[in-house]
């Protein structure tokens, strides 16, 4: 009982003035309601970080998202397709880069994970022919997935 009376007390300390509150992150769209030495601040979707302290306790409620905003300049490119033992996968912009790719059947059975090498290049020589999709995880925790299409090889 005597928890939820704080809790109560300390949510209702802006508004009566006995706690300061300070806003810790910028909002990115939303509004912001400032009252006597009081600061709410809402964004679409989310609360944002409110903390409310007084000399014996400190309150911080919510999250908001950092600044990240999406990268226009990123390029994705994927060639040749349909594939014959190789595929070229390059992500290119905003300092991205391939970390690893898991390969998939039409099923969304995982089949395996390659990296590329140097020279961008994925071998799928051992794969039988037909359709797949490869998902793409790149180091800014972006994913992406593309449709292969896996013909024959020249010596089949």
């Amino acid at each position: 009982m005597r928890l939820k009376l704080t809790c109560f007390l300390l949510l209702l300390a802006p508004v009566l003035g006995l706690a300061q509150a300070r806003q810790q992150v910028t909002n990115m769209a939303g509004f912001d309601i400032s009252v006597t030495n009081f600061i709410l601040t809402s964004s679409i979707g989310e609360p944002a970080i409110i903390t409310l302290q007084n000399a014996e306790v400190i309150l911080t409620q919510g999250f908001l998202q950092p600044e990240l905003l999406p990268c226009k300049e990123l390029e994705f490119e994927y060639y040749p397709n349909p594939v014959k033992s190789e595929i070229t996968i390059t992500a290119k912009g905003c300092d991205v880069k391939i970390s690893h790719m898991e390969l998939y059947d039409t099923f969304g059975r995982y089949i395996t994970t390659a990296k590329p090498n140097a020279s961008h290049i994925v071998p799928l020589g051992d794969l039988s022919a037909g359709v797949f999709f490869m998902k793409v995880f790149l180091n800014n925790y972006e994913t992406k997935t593309i449709k292969i299409i896996k013909v024959g090889t020249d010596y089949d």
